[in-house]
């Protein structure tokens, strides 16, 4: 049997939810009672609820990840902190009543917001917004500075993939897509003058897929075959997820649910993420 060295007291806490503040003892627990309040609301909420994997999930490049979530395994990921997740969705709640105002001052429906499509016939998803006048599906992220840094060197590969499931999701409607996009919205900033846009070319003026978007969106389809099938090797108890080839990534792996860095010591549930993040790492900006 291997040995596996017993977490110190140290690590311990170090993996614990730190402890919020106030101005006196009373503050203090009140602090506590509020985050209880907003945390279990969160617990609750549908986005966290919801079993099916919607197109932003498709892309991750971790095979672990999504085969975990496709197979619905036990969450053992419990430092993770829902706040950005929550903020990114009164963001997106937001945006939503403000373009669906500009139709109203317009009197033209120029912008689709929160419409439910299905690029792939497992996968439905819910894309932001839809812009008629230049026929571009466009999702919104409210990212943190590290994020946002991402986003203007090289987006991530789920955010692209994403964005073309989407576009596939829209040019399945009927509606032309010539482009995708991302809007990223500096939420940390204390003004929008660090908003950032980038586009991918989805199709031509003729309403045909263009090679590389299509080339993405095939890979995603086989992919995501692959990951289902591991998943049911899975379910029928022939794999284990430790099994299941993981690419561990430190602005991804906090917030995963199988995340759980005190397995590379105990060699209990969930996955370690890698050593190079140190034991405990924490979130590298976060991203809704």
């Amino acid at each position: 049997m291997t040995a596996f060295a017993t977490p110190s007291p140290d690590d311990f806490m170090a993996a614990a939810p730190k402890s919020v503040s106030g101005s006196t003892p009373w503050a203090s627990r009140y602090a506590a009672e509020l985050r209880r309040v907003i945390l279990e609301h969160a617990a609750r909420a549908p986005r966290t609820l919801q079993q099916h994997l919607g197109p932003s999930e498709l892309g991750v490049a971790c095979d672990r990840q999504v085969v975990g979530k496709m197979a619905a395994l036990p969450t053992t990921n419990h430092v993770a902190d829902p706040w950005p997740s929550i903020v990114g969705t009164a963001c997106h709640a937001w945006a939503e009543r403000a373009f669906d105002a500009d139709n109203m001052r317009g009197g033209l429906l120029r912008w689709v917001t929160e419409t439910r499509v299905s690029p792939h016939p497992d996968h439905p998803g819910t894309a932001d917004l839809y812009d008629a006048a230049e026929q571009a599906v466009v999702d919104h992220k409210f990212l943190g500075e590290s994020s946002m840094a991402k986003v203007r060197k090289d987006p991530p590969r789920k955010y692209v993939r994403q964005l073309l499931l989407y576009g596939l999701g829209y040019w399945k409607l009927g509606l032309p897509v010539r482009r995708v996009v991302l809007a990223a919205y500096p939420r940390t900033a204390a003004t929008l003058d660090g908003l950032y846009v980038w586009e991918h070319a989805f199709a031509d003026e003729q309403g045909v897929i263009v090679p590389e978007a299509l080339a993405a969106l095939e890979s995603t389809f086989a992919e995501t075959a692959h990951r289902r099938a591991l998943a049911d090797e899975l379910l029928a108890g022939r794999l284990r997820i430790e099994d299941v080839a993981a690419e561990p990534d430190s602005s991804e792996c906090y917030f995963c649910p199988f995340y759980r860095p005190q397995a590379a010591k105990d060699g209990g549930a969930g996955c370690p993420g890698t050593s190079t993040q140190g034991p405990y790492a924490l979130p590298q900006g976060g991203a809704s």
